[in-house]
């Protein structure tokens, strides 16, 4: 990895910038200033912003709505929110849901204890997010067992265990709503869950939580920031814009 001030006129050809949410934009669950002008920013130049989330939907509705972003894909993978060309709001589901997956999802979610779970759980379609704050070593170990066991699909992020039953994925998710074409893109994230994207993505930067934690990846993205969060992201706005 090599340092985003020292990134040159590398992301000045990015077109569309894909970015994580969670102490990716955000900085500790809150929306910086910083982080807002500078998405702000970039939707005045011309790039636009896709969200590519763990998020739940309910969440990816807010963003649509009160966020300068064209498109949210949110529950890792599962939803995508966007505006069609009169500003309504449009909700697509990954094809690879099937019914019998969103049987096990609901059984699996009426066997773990209510207080284990996201707030936010109420507003999820697809998916199942359990609090890692919530939950010690043991408690969380046991439910990622009793997940495999019933043949679930696991991301862990820096706030969340997300739980779900078809076989979909971020970049899975990434591709199949708007394409493989990496061409004119960059991607932004801060932890494990982020990693896919960095190996897809030939242009990538990592918050200064992923230089923290380098040792723990098997793929880094290019560059790194020298800010955690929302500052993080407002680094490489900078680059972007020039």
């Amino acid at each position: 990895m090599r340092p985003v001030s020292q990134s040159g006129d590398a992301f000045r050809s990015v077109t569309t910038l894909v970015s994580d949410v969670d102490d990716t934009i955000t900085s500790d669950g809150r929306l910086l200033p910083c982080a807002l002008e500078a998405m702000y920013r970039l939707e005045r130049a011309g790039v636009r912003i896709v969200l590519l989330t763990g998020g739940s939907a309910g969440w990816g509705d807010v963003y649509i709505r009160q966020w300068p972003v064209s498109c949210v894909i949110a529950e890792s993978g599962a939803v995508c929110l966007e505006k069609d060309e009169r500003g309504q709001i449009v909700y697509r589901t990954n094809p690879v849901i099937r019914p019998e997956e969103i049987k096990k999802r609901e059984a699996f979610l009426s066997s773990l204890d209510e207080e284990k779970l996201s707030s936010d759980q109420y507003a999820r379609l697809h998916d199942i997010a359990v609090d890692l704050s919530k939950c010690t070593g043991c408690e969380l170990e046991e439910i990622k067992r009793k997940a495999l066991e019933n043949g679930a699909f696991m991301a862990q992020s820096s706030i969340h265990l997300n739980i779900w039953f078809s076989p979909y994925s971020k970049l899975q998710g990434l591709d199949a709503f708007i394409g493989s074409d990496r061409s004119g893109m960059a991607y932004i994230g801060d932890s494990l869950p982020d990693e896919p994207m960095f190996a897809s993505f030939p242009l990538s930067a990592g918050t200064k939580r992923v230089a923290d934690n380098q040792e723990s990846f098997s793929h880094l993205p290019s560059y790194v920031c020298s800010f955690y969060g929302g500052e993080g992201f407002g680094e490489l706005a900078d680059r972007i814009l020039g």
